[in-house]
């Protein structure tokens, strides 16, 4: 009987344990019950500015080869030694910069695939947004070839750039979210989330070399004939509404 009224006990305080949970305003619903947002929609706008490229970047090589990697080592170490003091005597932040590059000795293969010998290679980096003072100093380094040349929009007319269009792209997206509510037939909408992005893409430069594949004996101070090409500035607005 002792047995019997403790399990009616239990029994009857659970009952009343649930029976008080479920009458409970309290309760809390599990995320994955939750309704999700209706009305949600994703979209995106865009405005770009043409604009002239103003940034150089000219890399100059040196190549040296030998059976001997120390003795080619130092060759290369060398001349591009030589080619940075000569750089850096014309060097200004902004309008020319100078940097050194890669630097690289590897194994030289015959025909029979066995080493026969070593290549040299190292990198001189010009850039800067004084195109005549760069083409200059690049034509007066000798035993150096030009190995790259790129245009670039400068950080500095990339911010004004981005600055005078992002309005527009903002506008555009307000104006596409406007419509779609519109086209939906509701009345207006709500800002859920935004994100603003910008990119450049480079337009087709307009490169007048005089001869990129230089010879090493060719001692002619020569400017590097170069003219800039355009680019475009592109800024993104993309995000998601809730239609009202």
């Amino acid at each position: 009987m002792r047995n019997f009224n403790s399990l009616s006990g239990a029994l009857i305080f659970a009952l009343t344990s649930v029976v008080a949970q479920a009458q409970s305003p309290y309760i809390k619903v599990p995320p994955t019950l939750q309704a999700a947002p209706s009305q949600i929609v994703h979209l995106s706008a865009s405005a770009f500015a043409q604009v002239t490229q103003d940034w150089l970047v000219m890399i100059m090589a040196v190549q040296k080869e030998g059976t001997d990697a120390t003795m080619v080592q130092n060759q290369v170490k060398t001349q591009l030694a030589s080619a940075l003091a000569l750089a850096q005597a014309s060097a200004q932040p902004g309008l020319l910069d100078v940097s050194t590059g890669q630097l690289s000795i590897s194994p030289r293969y015959g025909r029979d695939g066995k080493t026969n010998g070593w290549m040299g290679r190292a990198e001189l980096v010009l850039q800067g947004r004084d195109i005549d003072r760069i083409t200059g100093v690049s034509g007066r380094l000798q035993g150096m070839v030009v190995s790259q040349v790129q245009w670039e929009v400068s950080p500095e007319l990339r911010r004004q750039t981005e600055s005078r269009i992002q309005g527009e792209a903002v506008m555009q997206f307000q104006s596409r979210a406007s419509a779609l509510a519109r086209n939906f037939g509701f009345t207006g909408y709500s800002l859920r989330e935004v994100r603003v992005t910008d990119q450049e893409n480079l337009g087709e430069p307009k490169l007048r070399m005089a001869s990129m594949q230089m010879e090493a004996a060719d001692t002619s101070p020569m400017p590097i004939p170069a003219q800039a090409g355009q680019s475009r500035v592109v800024v993104n607005v993309s995000g998601s509404i809730q239609l009202q």
